[in-house]
């Protein structure tokens, strides 16, 4: 080995040690072994919009959103979340490295449309969105847990957690969408907790949920119902 990658050679260790952040220009090619995630700016990219797209899209929710769903709660919902740019990329960064790991390719992320109760413990719940990375498989976007896919070192569909805590997803595709669509809106599904109690307690572990509570979706928005 040569003087110069001797020295690249410390300074990826130095880097990997001390820095938290790092710049695009602090990147070194063996940055994604680090646990370290660095994108270069490619330009425009196909996903952004023009403002005529946005006024159309904007007016199309006032006029077919805001009422119905004022009439219904008794209230304007919430319609802004916002998410801290920093620990978004902390997220970004911390999901990619466990999916990495367990070999699963991150090919999208979903926001998923939720209420959260008495925002501010008030009686009043507002919308809020929960976002969950996906893999491909089949040609088909899948949710998929980061977190517990690592702890099993396999796939851990979003789903399959879901069941497991009692409730019933029915978003995956058309035909289970279809078919599991409810008339009184309730997904609710038996828990097994006793089950997962049990097998941990006769496998002596210490946590009494086999595959805990931990989950890799994130949240961490901050509004103040109904504007921004």
């Amino acid at each position: 080995m040569n003087k110069k990658n001797i020295f690249q050679k410390i300074i990826g260790i130095f880097k990997s040690i001390f820095c938290k952040e790092c710049t695009y220009e602090e990147c070194i090619e063996s940055a994604n072994e680090n646990g370290v995630f660095c994108y270069k700016d490619e330009g425009r990219t196909k996903e952004m919009l023009s403002y005529s797209e946005i006024i159309e899209m904007l007016k199309s929710y006032d006029m077919t959103r805001i009422e119905p769903i004022e009439k219904a709660l008794g209230y304007e919902d919430s319609r802004i979340n916002t998410f801290d740019f920093i620990q978004f990329k902390k997220y970004l960064g911390h999901i990619e490295n466990l999916s990495r790991k367990v070999k699963i390719e991150i090919t999208g992320i979903s926001f998923i449309a939720t209420a959260k109760p008495n925002h501010k413990g008030k009686e009043k719940g507002y919308g809020s969105l929960i976002y969950m990375p996906s893999t491909t498989i089949r040609g088909k976007q899948v949710l998929f847990d980061p977190v517990q896919s690592a702890k099993r070192g396999e796939l851990v569909t979003f789903k399959e957690m879901l069941v497991k805590h009692g409730y019933n997803w029915i978003y995956d595709s058309e035909g289970e969408y279809k078919e599991g669509k409810r008339k009184d809106y309730n997904y609710s599904l038996q828990s097994i907790k006793k089950e997962t109690v049990a097998f941990s307690m006769r496998n002596g572990e210490g946590n009494t949920n086999m595959d805990g509570d931990d989950s890799g979706a994130g949240n961490l928005s901050h509004k103040k119902p109904p504007y921004a």
